[in-house]
């Protein structure tokens, strides 16, 4: 085994543990016709995720939360929708299929478990790039917290979206679908 191999394993028994975080960021969400953007807060507590999202100069509040018992969205307006996941969940509000499952994974440098992936590592052992999920993630920063390193900026797209378009705009399902990540503080909690 490299040293390559070897940090990577290293990575993956340290980071897997950590289920618990305050992540302060922006996120930038493009389609063919539209973009946006929007400060972010990610509160997580083990199997308790808090989004929130809110658009340029205070607008546009949104939270998302998703704990054992389902996923809840409200907006602006104070509106609530409800659903079995997060997923589902803004699937239903938005039409967009976003993996918020496997995000919970890759913005700690891991891929998801249990589910086929391709990667590729830099030097250090870290990912470079993962395919999984139908998605493709690249892995653009890494910041150093105490023993960790975790991503700090991501870009994330549709894999394959040329071959899929046909199928996908039949489905609802904007082919061109990417968005940005960048983390501006990040807080592992214990």
């Amino acid at each position: 085994m490299g040293d390559r191999d070897a940090a990577w394993l290293a990575r993956t028994r340290d980071l897997g543990p950590l289920d618990s975080w305050e992540i302060r960021g922006r996120i930038a969400l493009r389609t063919a016709d539209e973009g946006w953007q929007a400060s972010l807060l990610w509160l997580r507590a083990k199997d308790r995720h808090d989004i929130d999202l809110v658009g340029p100069l205070g607008s546009g509040h949104v939270r998302l939360r998703q704990d054992a018992s389902g996923a809840e969205l409200r907006d602006s307006a104070q509106q609530i929708l409800r659903d079995t996941s997060a997923e589902n969940l803004l699937q239903r509000a938005t039409g967009w299929q976003l993996p918020v499952n496997g995000l919970g994974y890759w913005i700690r440098g891991l891929p998801a478990p249990g589910v086929a992936s391709v990667r590729e590592l830099d030097e250090w052992g870290r990912l470079r790039t993962l395919r999984q999920l139908g998605w493709q993630v690249e892995f653009l920063g890494y910041e150093r917290l105490d023993s960790l390193e975790l991503p700090n900026k991501l870009f994330i797209k549709r894999a394959d979206a040329g071959n899929r378009q046909s199928l996908d705009i039949a489905a609802g399902n904007d082919p061109t679908l990417e968005f940005r990540v960048v983390i501006d503080r990040w807080v592992p909690r214990h």
